[in-house]
This record gives C-alpha cells, sequence and structure tokens, in this order.
C-alpha cells in the first residue's frame, strides 16, 4: 500500500497540471474547458489533503467531508467549503450535452458558458488552490519535488 504522502503529493503533482491547463485557456473562448480544468484542480488539491488524512475517495463531491475533516485547520473554511461547492456544481455538465428533456434545448456546454462563467470560476477556483497549495507546501514541499518514479517503458521499439 501506498504511503498517504505519496498519494497526497501524487494528487498534488496533478492538481498543479490542471490548474496551470485552466491558467491558459482563460481568457481564450474555451469557458467550458476552463471551468472543467479549474474544478478538476480544486477536486484533485482537496483529495491531496484529505489522502494525508488517509482518506481515499472517488466521489467527486467533496465540500462537507473536506469541512468536516479540516475545519480547525483553516482559518478561511467557510469560503473555501463555498468555493469547492460552487465548482462542484459545475459538474459533468461543463463536459457533457444535456439532452434529457425534450421541452428544453439541448445544452451544449462550450456554447453555454461565458467569460464571465470562466472568469468567476477561476477567482473562486484560485482563492480555494491557493489556499490549500500554501498548506501542502508547508506539509509536503512544492509539487513534483521528491524522488518520482521512472514512466513506464513504452511498448514501441526506440526509433532508430
Amino acid at each position: 500500500m501506498h504511503e498517504a504522502r505519496e498519494i497526497a503529493r501524487a494528487f498534488f503533482i496533478e492538481s498543479e497540471v490542471d490548474y496551470q491547463i485552466a491558467q491558459l485557456l482563460s481568457g481564450t473562448d474555451y469557458h467550458s474547458r476552463t471551468i472543467y480544468f479549474i474544478q478538476q484542480a480544486v477536486e484533485k488539491i482537496v483529495k491531496a489533503c484529505l489522502s494525508l488524512k488517509n482518506i481515499r475517495t472517488v466521489d467527486h463531491n467533496l465540500s462537507a467531508l473536506f469541512a468536516a475533516v479540516y475545519q480547525e485547520d483553516f482559518r478561511n473554511m467557510d469560503d473555501l467549503v463555498r468555493g469547492i461547492d460552487s465548482l462542484e456544481r459545475h459538474g459533468a455538465r461543463v463536459r457533457f450535452p444535456l439532452f434529457q428533456r425534450p421541452d428544453l434545448p439541448i445544452w451544449i456546454p462550450s456554447r453555454s458558458y461565458t467569460d464571465g462563467d470562466a472568469g468567476r470560476a477561476m477567482r473562486t477556483g484560485d482563492v480555494v488552490y491557493r489556499s490549500l497549495k500554501t498548506y501542502l507546501d508547508q506539509v509536503l514541499g512544492e509539487p513534483g519535488s521528491g524522488p518520482q518514479p521512472a514512466p513506464p517503458a513504452s511498448d514501441r521499439p526506440a526509433a532508430r
């Protein structure tokens, strides 16, 4: 079994990748994907924190669990929970068309989210992300620091 710190570090590293992608997309016309990647960055950094407490979950709605576990550790817990919850509410909606109700037009995320929606999500995600990153930097060190396993070898033969 992997140690809690190893799992937390893995989530932390992947959250940093999603955060950087969200920043790259922010200000472009890819509003739904900007929201998706900032939501993913926040979800993964929350899972990094939970992993430190030996909590593993495949759930995507983590705001209440995070609050229960870390209530005493963050002075801005109410803001963090509101932020996490607001990003969780986008859920699959930012990635998939919704067509279950024939009385409504098909919801197409890439055509429905606006620059304002993406901007709000980025501001919200940034507050949560930076708070949890500060905590994890203190506990774990920066993402990517420490020994990393080598990537799996390719099944393809080496180029000549």
